[in-house]
């Protein structure tokens, strides 16, 4: 099961986090990713690269569902630059016109949702993490910028990643921060 965080950093009981994965809509699984010598190269020396987006896919594509429109590989690392507004525009809550899937591959994050109610959970993503976020779910995402983090995205039908922003304040410090400065 997943780690389910409120804002004020209580844990759900793990008890109630199927009924949350259910009112989102949203699929959840671990799996176990295959070695991958061009994951290994990516976190070595800090690049990505077409070649290595290319065999990466190809490594965990026995895990993934082949049916999907668009799929590529993000990945962020401490130093990079720009990172403090790749994080911002990841941090604020959207939508996507289509479901996307992540799996974890390196390093991980907290996917944050707004259930029926408008109360909001964060969901503790780590390397094996496989979550399918349905279309319009209202969502964002912290990366753990304290280690590289790779992870393989999916959308279904409609390979268009723009996020279609809500304007909902997040109402979780941690993540809010990394919009409001």
């Amino acid at each position: 099961m997943p780690i389910i965080t409120r804002p004020d950093g209580s844990t759900v009981a793990e008890a109630a986090i199927p009924a949350i994965l259910t009112q989102l809509g949203l699929g959840y699984r671990r799996v176990t990713p295959p070695a991958s010598a061009a994951l290994a190269q990516v976190l070595a020396d800090r690049h990505l690269g077409d070649a290595r987006i290319s065999a990466i896919l190809d490594d965990v594509a026995p895990l993934l569902d082949g049916d999907h429109a668009g799929s590529d590989v993000v990945a962020l690392f401490p130093e990079a630059s720009g990172l403090a507004d790749i994080l911002a525009a990841f941090a604020r809550a959207h939508r996507h016109a289509d479901s996307e899937t992540r799996l974890i591959l390196a390093g991980g994050g907290v996917f944050g949702f707004v259930l029926d109610d408008g109360a909001q959970v964060e969901i503790t993503v780590a390397p094996g993490d496989l979550i399918q976020v349905p279309a319009g779910a209202e969502h964002w995402f912290r990366p753990d910028t304290s280690h590289p983090m790779v992870a393989v995205r999916l959308f279904q039908a409609n390979p268009d990643w723009r996020a279609l922003y809500t304007g909902t304040p997040v109402q979780f410090p941690e993540t809010r921060k990394l919009y409001e400065r």
